[in-house]
Parts: structure tokens; C-alpha cells; sequence
């Protein structure tokens, strides 16, 4: 008798997480690239340290889904946004944009 957490976890998981078939490619998936990132707003007041690097996460699992099926890391991170791995893009600190640290494949918070 199988587990019912098991059971649960199993009808869970969504047909993007589910491995494709062999033979099959992304174009065949008719679902957009989203990584399914709706990042909070890091720029309103008060926000915390640990909301800010929840929010980099999210970005950060975008831009390595983007990496992965594209081969290549984009040279900036609005190819990750127009190419529609990204839902909804927080606002920024002000005088600080988004940034991709190459050696470590995340995105970081840099100067303007």
C-alpha cells in the first residue's frame, strides 16, 4: 500500500516538472519558459535581508533555467526577462540594478 504523502507529492507535480519523453524537445512544450518567478517588490521600504535574497533567488533559478535550455549565459539579465523567464520583476534599491555574476551563474544587486 503506497504512502498517502507520496501519493500527494506525486499528483503534484506539474507537467513542466515532469521529465520529458526521449525525442522530445522544448518546442514541443506549448507552455512559455516561465520559471514561474513573481519575485517581490525588494525595493519598498523596510524590506528585509531575507526578503531581498528570496527575491535574488527566484531570479537567480530564472536565469539558470534561461542558461541551461538556451546553452549560454545572456549578456544581461533583460534576456532572461524578455525571453519570458521572468513573471514579474521587482523594482530595484535605488541607484542599484539587477547584474549577473558570470563565475557564479546568480544575479546580484550592483551600483548603477
Amino acid at each position: 500500500m503506497s504512502e498517502p504523502a507520496q501519493d500527494q507529492a506525486a499528483a503534484d507535480l506539474s507537467a513542466a516538472e515532469q521529465p520529458r519523453p526521449a525525442g522530445r524537445s522544448q518546442q514541443d512544450n506549448p507552455t512559455p519558459p516561465s520559471a514561474g518567478s513573481e519575485a517581490k517588490a525588494i525595493a519598498r521600504p523596510g524590506a528585509s535581508e531575507t526578503e531581498v535574497a528570496a527575491a535574488l533567488g527566484e531570479l537567480t533559478q530564472a536565469l539558470r533555467k534561461y542558461s541551461f535550455e538556451q546553452r549560454r549565459l545572456p549578456k544581461s539579465f533583460s534576456e532572461v526577462v524578455a525571453a519570458g523567464y521572468v513573471k514579474s520583476l521587482p523594482q530595484t534599491p535605488p541607484g542599484r540594478k539587477f547584474a549577473i555574476d558570470a563565475k557564479t551563474v546568480q544575479v546580484v544587486l550592483v551600483k548603477q
